[in-house]
């Protein structure tokens, strides 16, 4: 009874990204030759600001200024 279920989330989940590739597919066909350039430089920009982001996140910071050690 599982795998039935299984298989038929996996099925419309499959029709659906096979749906969303078609008219994905079928925009880019029908857009204006412009388009596509406009839409690379944004998706560079994009990708450029995650990278930032990311890099920014993994950058060691220095400890707050309240920690302080005890006198021995």
């Amino acid at each position: 009874m599982h795998a039935f279920t299984h298989t038929r989330i996996h099925a419309a989940r499959t029709a659906e990204l096979a749906a969303a590739g078609a008219a994905l597919r079928l925009a880019r066909e029908a857009a204006p030759a412009a388009l596509p350039t406009a839409s690379a430089a944004l998706r560079n920009r994009l990708g450029e600001a995650l990278v930032a982001a990311g890099n920014r996140l993994l950058q060691s910071r220095p400890a707050p200024a309240r920690v302080q050690r005890h006198a021995v």
